[in-house]
């Protein structure tokens, strides 16, 4: 049977080849995570090839039919039947008409439901363990509809990408950190931060080893890297923080998860205000901008005689192009404020547990003030049931915290990015030999979390991924 204890992760054997056409580097990076103890993988059958060139730990699911919609569903891998479970198919042709909207006898309307007797078998194997199961698949009814199949079936219809996700946060939840297959992170959760930041902000990379490396040749050095540093952990900080609500998204809706969700989502409001902060100070030391007080350094311009426009000015006069570039972001720039001051000087943001029963699922919300919802609305897209940054279409002050934290650092991080490239800190060496000096020392290439780089490079999110209790 399936591993208990493993997440088990079936493939949708038909869609693989189209992944491969897509973005092969995902299809890749799954099949190397079938190496991983911790997962058991397991193939759908296929007319397709693909089979023959998975790996041969990776089991296969067969059903036979038995006539009158009884099957029976085995797994089996290198040839050898490793358990069978009994499935009934009693969905009428009308259902595939009615849901999918499919004529019957046409290709679209036999492609559906044989991924539907793929999705039956797998749920009849899983479902003896109780296991959390995924049917991992790249076919677009399956996906559209995946609420609505997890009404009624034990298992999670996620995409490739979204199974990367889910299988990276499955593996953090247990505190186990891989570079690379069969390969783990020794220092476990804090390497993988720091590793993670620096692939996905490659200018905090170059700034970080001209401050390390070239220090003897920079001024206000001391101060240069005691910022970036701080960055540093803002922005680790904020990856954390995310992974930790993303857990508990992937746990089934209670009071616990969700005290859980405002603790993290709360902290990283603060941590977002501070990454703006932090990179407002590395401004001043770069160009060694003078200053009356702490409070004069801010990038955030309120209004025409705000410090923040001040202080923007003064950078204009060292660098145009940086102060055209902040002022271009003050929707960004905004956006987390409100929450942060919500935080820090009144009240923390609230939540709530919401059930929609029209549509039948369940998540974990978080309540939020008029002025951050305005904040939102700037630079939002709406899409259903949740916009891109996690505001819930039917109900205004709701926002979803995952989903927020994901769209949120995903444009931190790249804000972060270009905004370190305007300070060009590599421009700071002009010796030729400390510029080689530095390019030996730091020409080691990184060792990067394997699965996270690459559903974060991604505009993706997991579905939602609970039904309601009613």
């Amino acid at each position: 049977m399936l591993q208990e204890n493993k997440l088990n992760v079936c493939l949708h054997s038909d869609s693989i080849n189209d992944v491969v056409r897509q973005d092969k580097e995902v299809i890749d990076v799954l099949l190397q995570c079938s190496e991983l103890k911790e997962f058991d993988f397991i193939a759908t059958t296929t007319n397709s090839a693909v089979l023959t060139q998975l790996s041969s730990e990776i089991a296969q699911l067969r059903y036979e039919d038995k006539g009158e919609g009884r099957f029976v569903a085995h797994k089996q891998k290198k040839g050898i039947d490793q358990g069978w479970a009994g499935f009934h198919d009693a969905m009428p042709s009308s259902f595939f008409t009615h849901v999918f909207g499919y004529k019957e006898k046409s290709n679209e309307f036999q492609k559906i439901k044989n991924a539907f007797h793929d999705v039956l078998a797998f749920e009849a194997i899983s479902r003896l363990n109780g296991e959390i199961s995924l049917f991992v698949t790249q076919y677009s009814p399956l996906l559209k509809k995946s609420v609505w199949i997890q009404r009624r079936f034990n298992l999670k219809i996620v995409s490739f990408v979204q199974a990367l996700e889910y299988m990276d946060l499955d593996l953090k939840r247990q505190n186990v950190y891989y570079v690379k297959p069969k390969v783990r992170e020794t220092d476990g959760r804090a390497f993988h931060y720091w590793s993670l930041l620096r692939y996905l902000v490659p200018h905090f990379k170059e700034a970080w080893k001209v401050a390390v490396f070239g220090k003897s040749a920079i001024p206000n050095e001391p101060k240069i890297t005691d910022t970036l540093s701080g960055l540093a952990d803002r922005l680790q900080n904020a990856l954390c923080a995310s992974d930790r609500i993303a857990m508990e998204y992937m746990k089934q809706p209670i009071n616990s998860t969700e005290w859980e969700i405002l603790y993290h989502f709360n902290y990283f409001c603060l941590l977002a205000t501070g990454v703006f902060d932090a990179l407002a100070w590395l401004t001043v030391h770069r160009y060694s901008i003078p200053i009356r007080g702490v409070f004069d350094v801010s990038i955030r311009i309120k209004d025409s005689k705000s410090r923040g426009t001040k202080f923007v000015k003064a950078i204009s006069q060292k660098n145009a192009q940086l102060a055209s570039f902040i002022k271009k972001n003050q929707d960004l720039i905004k956006l987390f404020y409100p929450m942060r001051h919500s935080a820090q000087h009144r009240e923390p943001v609230g939540g709530t547990l919401f059930e929609d029963v029209n549509e039948g699922w369940a998540a974990s919300l978080v309540r939020i003030k008029n002025d951050a919802l305005t904040a939102i609305q700037k630079i939002d897209t709406q899409k259903h049931p949740f916009s891109d940054w996690g505001s819930l279409n039917t109900w205004a002050n709701l926002l979803e915290p995952y989903r927020f934290t994901r769209k949120g650092l995903r444009e931190l991080l790249t804000f972060s990015n270009e905004y370190l490239n305007y300070l060009d800190f590599p421009s700071l060496i002009t010796s030729p030999e400390l510029n080689k000096e530095i390019a030996s020392k730091s020409s080691k290439p990184i060792e990067t979390c394997f699965i996270a780089k690459v559903y974060w490079k991604r505009d993706s999110n997991l579905p939602i991924l609970f039904r309601t209790t009613h």
